[in-house]
């Protein structure tokens, strides 16, 4: 442990806060693809800003095919790359303490949509870059690469994995701490029917839910007799349904309850998705492992229109699960009226626990805290989640109360900046 590095982070506690302030600012939630902004035009303002700060910093930056940043330091073939991303997830809900994109700091946390996905580590990694370079930690290259599509399917990564070559150790600060090596896979698929043209009182016009990897916190429902329904829950995110409380399938649940044919979709999609069932015990697709856990379900979109019914779901799925076997087993429950689709499916990934990367990043964890933990598995999928040997190394620290995905996304200031400076000790041990 190199205490320069703590009193560096700490010297630039005012410089980082701005930094992070400067990202925040820009809405970076996935829009229409444009030129030159294939993820919309709020991704790629962020590319822009972090561009520029970091030139201003004085590293050399690039950003390829519009989709990553890459800023480099040290000589040689890479030998650790740091990988972030700069898209969010929309602000949704009612924000208490400042508008989303205005970050403010408030007894010791600061607040804003990606404080802590992932804007406020990827400045935290940045100055871990910079802090290595000041106190001379680093010879050989590091590569800090931030993204720029996580939020909605990691495209940007695939896409620079196809033309570039990832260094052969690569963390993100998009998980946890102490090190996550490894996460369940994930299943996305889609629901969808057609619209409802018989006689009787049916659903004229519905919305819920904004992020298929997000619990929805609102839904709203207008029926043909114009009667509108309205649904509050809570949002958290899709790997930990527990947290939050689903908008669209309470909604469900009270459209279940209608008389009268125009709801019969609807009361199948309660009891495939009945509010409160969290790990497809309804349909039987229940699965769990000692290494991952329990399998997730999360329906997280829903929208029904003169054009039809379509929901989208999300299901982290344990290493001892089947992502088809259980795209089947809601198939078999909603029946033929509605059409279940796979939009994809990843497979689980995993890192031996016993590899040097990850045995001495547990161990900067242990010298910089104190506390001595084991490698962990996650059912949120992070940005390593298709490189091999690829581990997530925090930034959320055990216990911290985030509100990750939720209104007032937060951090403890005092956790960035140690994240930080964990950071800038692995740029030493594997690039020094």
């Amino acid at each position: 442990m190199d205490r320069r590095i703590a009193e560096y982070f700490t010297a630039h506690r005012a410089d980082i806060l701005a930094d992070i302030a400067r990202l925040v600012a820009v809405d970076s939630a996935r829009g229409e693809a444009a030129p030159g902004a294939p993820f919309g035009p709020g991704p790629r303002r962020a590319l822009d800003e972090a561009l520029a700060v970091v030139t201003e910093h004085g590293l050399s930056g690039r950003i390829l095919g519009d989709r990553v940043l890459v800023a480099e330091l040290g000589e040689g073939e890479p030998e650790l790359g740091i990988l972030a991303h700069l898209d969010v997830v929309p602000p949704a809900g009612e924000w208490t303490v400042t508008a989303p994109f205005t970050m403010r700091e408030m007894d010791g946390k600061i607040y804003g949509r990606g404080v802590i996905d992932d804007k406020g580590p990827a400045v935290a990694a940045l100055y871990a870059l910079l802090c290595a370079r000041d106190l001379g930690l680093v010879r050989r290259k590091v590569q800090l690469i931030l993204g720029s599509d996580e939020e909605c399917g990691s495209g940007d990564i695939a896409w620079y994995m196809e033309h570039y070559k990832m260094p052969p150790r690569v963390f993100t600060p998009d998980g946890s701490f102490p090190v996550v090596n490894t996460e369940k896979g994930r299943l996305h698929f889609t629901v969808t029917a057609p619209a409802y043209t018989g006689p009787g009182l049916a659903v004229k016009r519905l919305s819920g839910g904004t992020v298929v990897n997000a619990v929805p916190a609102s839904c709203q429902a207008e029926l043909t007799d114009g009667e509108k329904l309205t649904v509050t829950g809570r949002a958290a995110h899709a790997s930990k349904p527990e947290e939050g409380d689903n908008a669209v399938t309470a909604m469900l649940e009270k459209l279940a309850a209608r008389e009268g044919p125009g709801f019969d979709a609807f009361r199948a999609l309660s009891r495939a998705f009945p509010h409160g069932d969290n790990g497809g015990l309804a349909v039987g697709a229940n699965c769990v492992d000692a290494l991952s856990g329990a399998l997730t379900v999360n329906l997280g979109v829903m929208s029904c229109d003169e054009a039809g019914l379509v929901c989208h779901v999300d299901c982290r799925v344990p290493v001892c699960g089947d992502g088809n076997r259980i795209a089947a087993a809601f198939r078999d429950v909603l029946g033929e009226g509605l059409r279940v689709e796979v939009q994809s499916l990843s497979a689980p990934h995993h890192t031996p626990a016993d590899s040097d990367f990850v045995e001495g990043l547990l161990k900067i964890y242990a010298d910089y805290t104190g506390q001595r933990c084991q490698a962990q598995a996650m059912g949120g999928g992070t940005y390593v989640h298709e490189i091999r040997g690829g581990v997530a190394f925090g930034a959320e620290f055990p216990g911290s109360d985030v509100h990750m995905h939720e209104p007032d996304e937060r951090v403890a200031v005092s956790e960035l900046l140690l994240a930080g400076e964990m950071y800038a000790e692995a740029v030493g041990m594997f690039c020094g």
